[in-house]
């Protein structure tokens, strides 16, 4: 009996595979299918929380959170992986003028804020911008941390024109995010 108990329990072992934990910069094309890119250095933790800045006459709200073990696919494998989230809010002379405070970006990834990579320790986080209408203003946007209560904002996005043929008239393709560089958020 306990051999045939020794025989489950090895072949048992055998046939699980756990889930390899790789660090969060790991490349999901290096990485073996089903593998967790985890902010095991918690290089995001610092960026969690209430920001807040102003750039010409807009005031701009951020509300950063980190999901863990989020399932994504590429190269047709399944992966997780740890993210910020970022929910912003944009007010001109106190008129909320865009806003994704109360969006769920489940089913809807448009003007969604991910950030899946860090720099420099945690120094610098890459972020995607999904951009809005026809996307609309998508690009990167990176947080370079300048102290624990503050960071640098910097946008670049990559696609700013609309293109005619695919895009309908009457939606609104205005870029509300504020494309600078070194824009200083304050944890608030």
């Amino acid at each position: 009996m306990k051999q045939l108990l020794l025989i489950l329990s090895i072949s048992l072992i055998i046939s699980c595979k756990g889930q390899q934990i790789v660090p969060l910069n790991t490349s999901a094309y290096d990485a073996p299918a089903n593998a967790y890119l985890k902010d095991t250095n918690n290089e995001f933790n610092p960026y969690i929380g209430t920001w807040t800045a102003t750039y010409q006459g807009k005031s701009i709200k951020l509300v950063i959170n980190k999901e863990e073990k989020v399932p994504f696919e590429m190269w047709d494998k399944n992966f997780y992986r740890d993210r910020l989230i970022v929910r912003y809010e944009i007010k001109t002379n106190g008129v909320v003028t865009q806003s994704t405070l109360g969006k769920d970006f489940t089913n809807d990834s448009s003007l969604s804020i991910e950030g899946l990579k860090t720099e420099s320790n945690g120094a610098v986080v890459t972020l995607i911008f999904s951009g809005g209408n026809c996307s609309i203003g998508n690009g990167l946007i990176k947080f370079k941390k300048i102290s624990a209560t503050q960071f640098y904002w910097n946008y670049y996005p990559g696609s700013a024109t609309l293109n005619d043929n695919m895009c309908p008239k009457n939606l609104d393709y205005t870029i509300y995010l504020p494309e600078t560089e070194n824009l200083v958020f304050t944890k608030q």
